[in-house]
């Protein structure tokens, strides 16, 4: 049993990294229970919760949902896809303070969700994943990053954005889906390049990265701080 929880562990090193970002996010949510965040520890008991339920589907046929797992039920990640790039969309919205800046974020939200209904109909959400919608999200969550910064370039200083929790968020929000949108729908498209240069491990490994940052974010910021 030991045996088996230490290679789960050194085989899918990034699922333990959602629990211990929970654990920290938890100890320090006085910082920032009355943001736009405060959802945030949710949304990481989900990506928990969703990742264990994942790996199970797929290695498991007891808790297969379909007698064909060919696409492993990507149904689970799907829905998760829904609310996660829907809550930061959400969060980028509400943060910056220029029209322009809400409606270039909104649109964007309201393209991704178009392209997971539109892409419903070309591909079975059922048991596949909507990977066009996913990768079109995953860029435009990167850009909604980039417009965040955007609203705050002008009165950026070091001294107050290391305590900015929402800096450490955003930054380890670009650094993973910029690699992620240009990894993950090359290599869904083309599995010998997935494998040939071992996209799964670059990709866990920059969830690893992405969730450090916002580890230190929670440690390091303080309330008066955020923005």
């Amino acid at each position: 049993m030991f045996q088996d929880i230490i290679e789960f562990t050194r085989e899918h090193f990034n699922i333990p990294i959602y629990f211990i970002s929970l654990l920290i996010s938890l100890a320090n949510y006085r910082k920032f229970f009355d943001t736009v965040l405060k959802y945030l520890p949710a949304l990481i008991a989900y990506t928990f919760f969703n990742e264990l339920l994942g790996y199970f589907i797929r290695y498991s046929d007891k808790f297969a949902f379909f007698e064909d797992i060919t696409f492993a039920n990507d149904l689970i990640y799907n829905i998760y896809d829904l609310f996660y790039y829907g809550f930061f969309f959400w969060v980028f919205w509400k943060l910056v303070n220029s029209i322009k800046l809400k409606n270039a974020i909104k649109t964007i939200a309201i393209l991704a969700l178009c392209l997971y209904i539109i892409s419903s109909f070309f591909q079975n959400p059922l048991v596949m994943t909507l990977y066009y919608a996913t990768t079109f999200s995953s860029f435009a969550l990167a850009i909604s990053t980039m417009l965040y910064w955007a609203n705050h370039w002008r009165d950026w200083k070091w001294n107050i954005e290391k305590h900015n929790l929402m800096f450490w968020i955003s930054f380890g929000l670009f650094a993973f889906h910029l690699t992620f949108s240009i990894l993950y729908l090359r290599g869904t498209l083309n599995p010998e390049i997935w494998y040939k240069y071992n996209f799964q491990m670059i990709l866990r490994l920059s969830i690893v990265i992405m969730y450090t940052l916002f580890c230190i974010g929670f440690i390091v910021s303080k309330r008066r701080a955020f923005r």
